[in-house]
This record gives structure tokens, sequence and C-alpha cells, in this order.
């Protein structure tokens, strides 16, 4: 049996044509045949049949016109064509079966040709990829967008088959045949500077020079004309070189003076994992899930937030490395350094992502719109993880999320990044006390944290059970195999715990205040007040006394810290939502508050005493804090969750 989409749909099971009269049926048809030997989700096949809003009973007429399809292909042929799978269903088809499979086979092996410099046989095997195209890809139907946009991509491919067969025959000296057949293909496509460059070449290469100019005046005409450009470099380069008349036509290989094709290599940009990564089962088997069950045939978005020093980048990485075999086409990485003071901005973002395709710079120098539109044409038939870490905020990201495409984006930001439309929302917390353990394990080895099991415990929540802190003392640790791990200890259990969570580049100090110079002034505000509550029982009614403020802006400000990363999500208790805050970054929030008011006084043990203030403004400076207004708080408790 023959199937053809590279035109009009067309079934062949012998010599005659099997006609299919519903458009609903063939709608179904050529959706499944675009996506050969793959199982297409459901929500694809509706989305691709109905271009409006679909019916409720979408899902039961897909199972009845896949019924009817299976009846009329199995009495055409003697083999089951159409499978389900619990996520959708798949139309099982030979390369020598459907003029898609063989037109991707034979520009493969052409493009392959021409790499290794086999130039007659690139000609003829892109020659029999571009003769298998009867028209366009099947319009005679109107399928949904996201259905149009591979057909687009696959329309995208047969250029670059017809720009590299065209090279390869104008470097056999098939000028005139070459000639004639870019006539044709300009009348449909009168902007593309890539074939007016070949036109313009093959006629000089012919010997019709005054051709050749004439050619470059027409196309630099039309383009100041269509669009108020000049034509690009490569196109003036040609023109030059015609005009210098430096190129001789003895030796064709010589005389193929136009740049190469560019060649879209495959990135593997995916960091080494770490190795005493530890726990984040749930986290991981989430996004392996997606895989298995065909979410990312779609697209999908992951993003992965919490706590500076929780450990998202890691994750994301052992997340990626673990399924990386199911996106043949590549792993992208990108550090978007949302967290600093200069985040990357998205044109930036674009260029370092094509350039790990292996583009040349000249073509990205076209500005944000040019990228992001050849971002878009790469990703839109490829499947590919990409790793997006540390995003600032949304608008950072969504250029960076083109709207086609079998990809798996897994991004990591300290905030919660609400407002972008995901897949999955993973939120990190802090690893619980036998991972915490095991990872010290990892670092320092199994027999000293055992023997000193006590000492361990205390260390490693200390650090607040947060990987990265964990890493530094870790290491720190590790580089003295000799010494009890008393006296470490002993040294975190002070109001120094910061200056010890540093080791060279890294310092929780560092991160936090990282974190903390990107909130708006109220929340910072805010932020270093909760350093006079209760580290584990932050409440709106607390705070709202502080500020005397209402409730609802409190809980507000407590809401935005937590979207920003600085506070763990509320719990429910006695109908009131308690937030909590890591020791170490409530110890923070308090350094920051003496730093605000360098007269204020802080009591030595900050584990061990509460301190308030009066009735304060939401937008008051902190610096206005009077000394005397600084209360001690441990005799009493008044109200849930600080004392006034």
């Amino acid at each position: 049996m023959q199937f053809y989409v590279l035109g009009p749909l067309e079934v062949r099971p012998s010599s005659e044509t099997v006609l299919i009269r519903s458009s609903r049926l063939r709608a179904l048809l050529a959706i499944l045949l675009l996506h050969p030997s793959q199982i297409v989700p459901m929500a694809r096949i509706i989305d691709g049949i109905w271009l409006d809003k679909p019916p409720r009973s979408a899902v039961e007429n897909i199972r009845t016109y896949i019924w009817q399809l299976r009846s009329l292909l199995n009495r055409a042929d003697d083999r089951e064509r159409v499978e389900s799978h619990p996520s959708g269903y798949r139309l099982l088809t030979e390369v020598e079966e459907l003029d898609l499979l063989r037109f991707r086979m034979f520009a493969t092996d052409g493009t392959r040709a021409l790499r290794r410099g086999d130039y007659s046989g690139a000609a003829a095997l892109l020659g029999q990829a571009e003769a298998l195209w009867r028209g366009d890809v099947l319009p005679d139907l109107q399928l949904g967008q996201a259905v149009r946009g591979r057909i687009v991509a696959l329309e995208e491919q047969r250029w670059h088959v017809q720009s590299d067969w065209i090279s390869a025959r104008t470097t056999l000296g098939e000028h005139a045949e070459v000639a004639a057949t870019l006539r044709v293909l300009l009348a449909e496509r009168p902007l593309d500077e890539t074939l007016w460059g070949h036109l313009i070449w093959a006629l000089y290469l012919m010997g019709r020079t005054a051709e050749a100019l004439s050619a470059y005046a027409e196309v630099r005409h039309t383009l100041v004309r269509e669009l108020g450009i000049e034509p690009g470099p490569e196109l003036r380069k040609i023109h030059h070189a015609v005009l210098r008349g430096k190129t001789r036509l003895a030796d064709p290989a010589q005389a193929r003076t136009m740049p190469e094709p560019q060649r879209v290599q495959i990135p593997r940009q995916l960091p080494a994992s770490s190795s005493d990564f530890t726990g984040r089962q749930p986290e991981l088997r989430a996004i392996s899930q997606l895989v298995e069950t065909g979410a990312v045939e779609r697209g999908a978005v992951v993003t992965i937030s919490g706590l500076p020093g929780v450990g998202k980048s890691t994750t994301a990485v052992a997340a990626a490395t673990a399924v990386r075999s199911a996106f043949p086409d590549g792993q992208l990485y990108v550090n978007l350094n949302g967290s600093t003071d200069r985040p990357l901005p998205a044109a930036e973002a674009l260029s370092n992502i094509l350039s790990g395709f292996g583009l040349h710079q000249e073509a990205l120098s076209d500005g944000e719109e040019h990228r992001a539109s050849l971002y878009r044409s790469l990703l839109a038939e490829r499947r590919m993880l990409v790793i997006l870490d540390d995003a600032a905020e949304t608008s950072q990201v969504r250029p960076l999320l083109p709207g086609l495409g079998q990809s798996l984006f897994l991004i990591t930001s300290r905030r919660r990044l609400s407002d972008l439309d995901t897949t999955v929302r993973i939120g990190l917390e802090p690893l619980s006390c036998a991972e915490a353990l095991e990872m010290l394990e990892g670092i320092i080895g199994r027999e000293r944290v055992r023997n000193e099991a006590a000492a361990s415990q205390t260390i490693v929540e200390a650090c607040g059970r947060l990987p990265l802190p964990i890493r530094i003392m870790g290491a720190r640790l590790a580089a003295c195999p000799g010494r009890p791990l008393q006296p470490f200890q002993e040294r975190l259990a002070d109001r120094h715990l910061l200056d010890e969570l540093s080791l060279g580049t890294l310092s929780m100090r560092q991160r936090f205040q990282a974190s903390y110079e990107t909130l708006h002034p109220t929340t910072q505000r805010c932020f270093c007040l909760l350093g006079l509550l209760d580290r584990d029982g932050i409440t709106p009614e607390a705070l709202a006394a502080l500020l005397h403020c209402r409730m609802a802006d409190a809980d507000r400000q407590l809401e935005q810290l937590v979207h920003d990363g600085l506070l763990s999500a509320a719990v429910i208790e006695r109908d009131e939502p308690r937030y909590s805050m890591p020791s170490m970054l409530h110890m923070y929030a308090r350094e920051r508050l003496n730093a605000a008011r360098s007269g204020l006084s802080s009591p030595t043990g900050f584990g061990a005493r509460r301190v308030a203030a009066p009735h304060l403004s939401l937008h008051d400076d902190l610096s206005d804090i009077p000394r005397e207004s600084v209360v001690r708080a441990d005799q009493r408790r008044c109200g849930r969750g600080a004392s006034f």
C-alpha cells in the first residue's frame, strides 16, 4: 500500500486509489501520516481536526473515525495498520510505503554525500528527494495550527534540500539546468536571497555576466521596494565576485566560491551530573512520565522552583540526563543568569542557542525577531531537550519557548513563574533528614557520618537540609579527613553560621543577597522584618501587626516572598496560613534588618530569642526604627507567631 502526503492526500493499495470522502476521516489519516509510526496523542488529533472549539463528544468522535479508518485500510490491505495506545494512536508504515519517509531518507543521504564532497551522489539523491513532491503538502485539507506548523517545517526542509541540490549541481557544472530550475523556484519565492545568489552565480559561470549583474539589480530593487532593505552580506559577496571577475571555470571545485550551506549540528550541551546528587525521586519520575506517556509530542514545559540552594539546577540536569536518550536531536543548556544583576537578554540567549547548532554569527546578525524565527524553525521538526537555567521572570523565558515541536523544556527559577503556561510545576523543598545524611555520606564517606551520627545530623539540620550548604560543608569536611565533626557542628550552631557556609565561589550569603536585591523595595522591607518573627510561625496577622497594615496587605507580601523563593509555602493551621523560613535565611533577614538600622539591638542567639518592634508603615524606612522600640519577647507570646 502506498501513502502520499507531499501533495494532495492519496492512498493506493495497488494501482487504484482508495477514495476517502469524509473530510474528518481524511484529516485524521493525514495527521497520522505526518507522524509516521509515532504515537499521536489524542489532544493533537483533536486540535488538528477541529480548527475551532472541538465538540464535547470529540473523543468519542475520534474513536469512531479510527474504527472507520481501520475498516477502510483493512479492506485494502491484509495488515493491521492503526494501533491504539493509552495516550493516542499510531499508523504503521514502512519507508517504501510513504513518500514523506522516502523524502527524508533521500534528503539525509544526499546531505551526507554533499558533506563528504560526493557532489555527483548528492545531486542524484537530492534530486530523487525533490522529485517526490507533487505540489504543496495536503493543500486539500484544513488542519489545526499544531499540524499546520509541522507542514510549514516540512516545507522548510524541502527548501534546504533544493538549496543543497542546486549547490551540488552548480559544482558539477550543470549551470544551464540550474538556472532554469532557479527561475521556477524564484517565481514561488521572489524574496529568497539564497536562490537569487545561486542564480547570479550560475549565470556568471555560464559566461552571461551581464545577465548575472541584471539579476542582482532585479533582486536589489525587489528587496528595497518590498522590504525596505538592501541585499544581505552573502548576496553582496557574490555580486562583488562577479564584478571583480576573479573566479575561473577551469576547475569546477574552485569555481564554487559560494559559502558552503550551513550544516546544523546536533548540540550536546548538558552539564555533568553532580556526583553527590541525592533524592528527588518523585520529581524525576514526574519528568520521566512526560516522556513515557508521550506528553512531549506537543512540547512540554516543566518549571522547577524553590529556595536558594535547594538544588534546582542539579535536579534539572539529573532529570535531563535520565531521559536524554529520548531526544536524539540534541540537548541545549542556557544559563539565563536570572539571580544576578545582569539577566541574559532574550536576544543574546537566542544567539547562544543558535550558535549551539553550529550557525555562523553572520546568520545571527539580523536582530531578535530573525533569531526567534530561525529558532522556531529549527525546533519545529526536532525532538530536543532544553534546560533554561536560572530564569529571572516569565518575560525572559517566553521568547525561548517555540510554539511547535516535540521538545521538553526544563526551566529553573527562584521565582515560581506562575504566569507561565506549563505542563508540570515542581516546587522543591529541603531534603528529608535521611536524604541529607545520604548526601553528606556521598561527600565525606559513610563510615565517618555513621561514626559521628549525632554531629552529622546536627550539621545537616544547621544547613537547613538544603543541598548547596550541605555540599559546601561536605567539601570543607572532606578537606580535613582526620578531624572529628563536633568542632564543625559547634561552629554551625552560633550566630556565624553564614560565615561558615562559604567556600571559594560558593556562598549562601551571596546567594541570599542576589535574591534579596531583585525584590521590590516594599518586599525587601517585609523580608527584613520577618527576622523579628518566629521563623516557623510567620503569619499575616503577625506581619500586619508589625506593619500596622491590613492583614490582606501583609498576606500579599508573604505570598510575594513565596513567589520570589525566599519563603516556604504556607500550611493552614486553625484556618490561618502559616509560613516558614529556613534558619539560615531567617538569620540573613536579621542581618539585613541590622544593616538597615545599625543601632538596632540584636540578640546573640537567634534561635533562643525573638524581638519585636512597634507598629510600622508598610513603606517606612527601616532605619527609622528607634532603638528603644525593640524589646525582648522570650517571656511571653502574644497572638499566633510573634510578641508585641
